[in-house]
């Protein structure tokens, strides 16, 4: 079981994102969290056990339940459940039936605000004597996940005889007794009154018949309107009938444009494509272009023949822009998807995507897409957040929640995976300077945490670019905006010796290491300061500190095994060493995936003489930096990869 945070401005430890992590992972492909467990419903004996009555009750569904709500909705006495479900159906009404002689009371509490006591008394605690019995009920704002009950306080009497007190304890503090309550009854009881009022209330108006939930047959066409519409990388490009390529952005330049993903292998494709043949002169009055991109040679194995594909729009019908989607393209769609919503499987084919002008994803259609509909969607485009927002839900209501509505860092990342990096910063700088922090509130706050996020990823994309300076810039916000955070203090310190400031780095790096003596974490930092500052002799003192503290610190060792692989000083370079700890960090969670530690694998191994090895991991390694577009990575290996082969020749 991981820990969760106490609050927004601690930092949660790894157990408890990497175990975030798998959840929402099973979230998106739609795994239940219950395993397939059917409810249950235990039954308390008086004597500290308690027996299931799941299967007896009838309350033993399969549903991966979540929320529970107590209420009589009939009105006769009984409390009734209401189940909420993370699965269908959605909502379950379980009305009660059980036939027994037992008697009730049900009682409403008002406070009185003149005695400082909220109208809605939330705390209030009321006792009830029955007889030989006692019992007790406390008004509460929330008693089950995600669920409120009703605030008619229920009182099981059983068999018992006349009710003979009633005390409530308000949470003001004062403690009042009420007469006039029996069994059977609703009462509302007012502050300061003394005298219970009878209800009068009669059955449900609505009768309550019981039936099987109807679980439809999924589907694969979906339309999807974005609340928020997302921004295209500015370089994404397909490839027209001429061969030449295009930019998405350049096309949506003067107005909307549906983007059509198609296949020559698919019948609905054909089908659809001569539709929007059919529709051409509709879609051209309402200015909206159509371009419809194969996805035909995409693979490897596929016999592409570019003339066929011609001769299927022709025979099919279609009448518009037309062109050939690469794997770039299809990708940055798919990611973007991915991180917009949090349920989403892969692309079917054919899908379309209504992209309003500024190169602006506005809305998604799974499946074949409806002409009339994409029509009146493209109607609705560039009406402001209010009409998305509106367009976006399958029905009425009100929006909660004016700020962070999408994770601009998720949407960046995908531009940063994607090789858009440039799109990547300036989709972060724009969405700070619209989600500025009022001078003078406070730092650590929910928003400023929040984005502070922000800033920290923007410097990084700074650092990855090499620019130090405009990196140390967003650190320095980050620090500002969430001061209690260790890790963005010592990130901005590192920035520091990145950006060159000799003085100020090891300064802070030796204050934080005076601050946090046994934490090798900041002797690290101290480690990696000197490092950068091209201090190989006292970095690699402080990462061996750091080791003898906890000889498993990852970036300790990365850090050492790196000097020792690759220092310009001889005497601090041991190939024998280097390998033995870049050996021990591939050990670690993760490794074998990370290019940077093949790579320093790769260069330990050069450094001992064993250049058969070294010339294996840095060519894997370097597949993997471009598979992930770490540019600064893949500038390493490349350097690596020829000292590689200049020892070869050798």
């Amino acid at each position: 079981m991981s820990k969760s945070p106490l609050s927004l401005t601690i930092n949660p430890d790894t157990s408890y994102l990497d175990s975030f992590s798998r959840l929402a992972q099973r979230i998106r492909l739609g795994n239940s969290f219950s395993g397939n467990e059917r409810n249950c419903a235990f039954y308390n004996l008086s004597d500290g056990n308690f027996t299931e009555l799941s299967y007896s009750l009838g309350l033993d569904f399969l549903d991966d339940g979540r929320g529970l709500a107590v209420t009589d909705i009939d009105n006769d006495g009984d409390p009734d459940y209401c189940v909420t479900n993370r699965t269908a159906p959605r909502l379950r009404l379980l009305r009660n039936d059980l036939k027994t002689n037992n008697r009730w009371l049900t009682i409403r509490l008002y406070g009185d605000p003149e005695k400082k006591c909220p109208t809605d008394p939330l705390g209030a605690r009321v006792r009830i004597k029955v007889g030989t019995r006692t019992i007790f009920r406390t008004l509460y704002a929330g008693d089950s996940f995600l669920s409120q009950s009703s605030k008619w306080l229920h009182f099981g009497l059983g068999d018992s005889g006349d009710i003979s007190s009633v005390e409530v304890r308000w949470p003001s503090g004062q403690t009042e007794s009420f007469t006039g309550m029996f069994p059977g009854q609703k009462f509302i009881v007012r502050q300061g009154k003394g005298v219970a009022v009878l209800v009068k209330e009669t059955s449900s108006k609505s009768a309550l018949v019981p039936a099987l939930p109807e679980i439809p047959e999924p589907v694969e066409a979906s339309r999807i309107r974005l609340s928020q519409p997302l921004k295209l990388p500015a370089e994404l490009k397909f490839k027209g009938m001429d061969g030449k390529m295009s930019s998405i952005d350049e096309l949506t330049s003067d107005g909307p444009v549906l983007i059509n993903l198609w296949a020559s292998w698919c019948a609905p494709c054909i089908a659809e494509l001569g539709e929007f043949g059919a529709a051409e002169e509709r879609f051209r009055d309402s200015g909206m272009k159509v371009l419809a991109l194969s996805l035909d040679g995409l693979s490897k194995d596929e016999d592409f023949r570019p003339e066929r594909i011609r001769s299927v729009l022709k025979e099919s019908g279609y009448v518009g822009m037309a062109g050939f989607a690469d794997a770039d393209l299809v990708r940055v769609l798919n990611a973007l998807i991915l991180e917009t919503i949090y349920r989403h499987r892969d692309l079917p084919v054919p899908a379309s995507f209504l992209i309003d002008k500024g190169s602006w994803l506005t809305v998604i259609y799974k499946g074949p897409a409806d002409v009339d509909l994409v029509l009146r969607d493209q109607s609705k485009v560039g009406l402001g957040p209010q009409v998305a927002l509106r367009e976006s839900s399958p029905f009425g209501g009100i929006w909660i929640g004016k700020e962070f509505k999408k994770d601009p860092i998720s949407v960046a990342s995908v531009y940063r995976r994607s090789g858009y990096i440039n799109d990547a910063g300036d989709y972060l700088k724009g969405f700070i300077s619209s989600h500025k922090i009022i001078p003078g509130s406070d730092p650590g706050s929910r928003k400023s945490s929040q984005l502070s996020e922000v800033h920290f990823f923007l410097g990084e994309i700074f650092s990855e670019q090499k620019q130090f300076r405009d990196a140390l810039t967003e650190f320095k916000a980050a620090s500002h905006l969430n001061p209690s955070s260790k890790n963005m203090l010592m990130r901005k310190i590192y920035a520091l010796a990145q950006a060159g400031n000799k003085n100020a780095s090891i300064k802070e790096a030796l204050g934080i290491v005076e601050k946090f003596p046994n934490d090798p974490n900041a002797l690290t930092l101290l480690g990696d300061v000197y490092y950068a500052l091209d201090q190989m002799d006292v970095a690699a003192e402080a990462f061996s500190k750091a080791l003898e503290i906890n000889s498993k610190t990852i970036p300790a060792l990365r850090g050492l095994a790196l000097i020792r692989s690759t220092a310009d000083e001889k005497e601090l370079r041991n190939g024998a060493e280097g390998v033995r700890l870049a050996e021990f960090l591939m050990k670690s969670p993760g490794a074998t995936q990370n290019p940077d530690l093949i790579r320093i694998l790769a260069a330990a191994y050069l450094e001992s003489g064993d250049y058969d090895k070294s010339i294996i991991l840095a060519e894997k390694a370097f597949a993997m930096a471009h598979e992930e577009r770490l540019l600064t990575l893949i500038d390493e290996i490349q350097s690596l990869l020829i000292a590689i082969k200049e020892k070869q020749k050798e």
